[in-house]
């Protein structure tokens, strides 16, 4: 008989049942240990064809949004300057990016690191072509000084939407147990060709979900191959830090409404009357509960 069984902690039971039935122990104990982890295809479950609409997805809003045309995804030899830009607040865009946002599986490694509370931060993409230059060791819990002490604040989930085979394809690289340093990277630790660490590339097929804690060391590689790998970033915090896009706001109430579980991950303004939608004090009953518990 399982622990959860019991039903005496419901924020945690749920969390096992779902690593259960997932089947993600090696996955957590990874994220735990290293700091990060890879989830295979396979495991995620994805309706048929999701990783084709989410890549489609990405380059539409792209080419759309920059006026510009990014060739064949597998030989193209340059991008345009412009690929990257314009990349945050996806989710209007697409039905595609609300599902990769609330994936299950997505969910269930957010809230096991930063709470049953945790909200959407922001989600981008990432189109990177032949030619891009490195990008050097840093983690991504900007602001937040050492001595933070040892839960997550926040974490990353990337959804692989083409193949990352090799060094060439420029890959991101971790630095495992850096999670545990508890501070910002110094700056003779950050050039990837002078670092003292060693760095593990992330290398996996598409369809993958590489899930990483906010203080886990990380780079990419610059790339050498032609072609471009995209990918799309989801980064979730605890309730009390600032996003880089207020959910609560920005999304539009039909579109909240038809997505329970969006709604969920979007948050509520902690000032329980600045919302007309729902002035109930209540709602930041979660919030104050994760003073006391890491997993509310």
């Amino acid at each position: 008989m399982s622990l959860s069984a019991h039903k005496m902690y419901p924020d945690v039971d749920v969390l096992m049942e779902q690593i259960e039935e997932f089947d993600l122990h090696r996955h957590m104990v990874e994220l735990q240990a290293y700091g990060f982890t890879i989830v295979p295809p396979e495991k995620l479950r994805l309706p048929e064809g999701f990783i084709v609409r989410l890549r489609s997805a990405i380059i539409a809003a792209c080419e759309r949004r920059n006026s510009i045309q990014l060739g064949d995804l597998k030989t193209v030899e340059a991008l345009p300057e412009t690929a990257s830009s314009n990349s945050w607040d996806l989710l209007e865009e697409d039905d595609v990016f609300v599902e990769a946002a609330t994936h299950p599986v997505c969910l269930t490694f957010v809230r096991w690191l930063l709470g049953q509370s945790a909200v959407l931060a922001g989600q981008s993409w990432i189109i990177k072509g032949k030619g891009a230059k490195a990008l050097p060791l840093h983690n991504d819990n900007h602001g937040i000084p050492p001595g933070s002490g040892s839960i997550a604040h926040m974490c990353n989930t990337s959804w692989l939407c083409t193949d990352y085979t090799s060094s060439a394809d420029g890959p991101t690289v971790f630095v495992p147990g850096s999670h545990n340093y508890g501070r910002a990277t110094l700056p003779h630790e950050s050039d990837l060709k002078e670092t003292p660490f060693k760095c593990v590339p992330l290398i996996a097929e598409a369809g993958s979900l590489a899930v990483w804690n906010g203080n886990t060391w990380h780079a990419a590689e610059p790339r050498t191959s032609p072609g471009f790998r995209v990918t799309l970033v989801q980064t979730y915090m605890r309730s009390y830090m600032r996003p880089q896009t207020d959910y609560s706001v920005s999304c539009p109430a039909e579109l909240l409404e038809k997505n329970p579980e969006l709604e969920r991950i979007a948050g509520k303004p902690l000032n329980p009357f600045a919302d007309p939608r729902n002035p109930d004090p209540e709602r930041i009953a979660p919030f104050m509960r994760a003073g006391t518990d890491p997993f509310a």
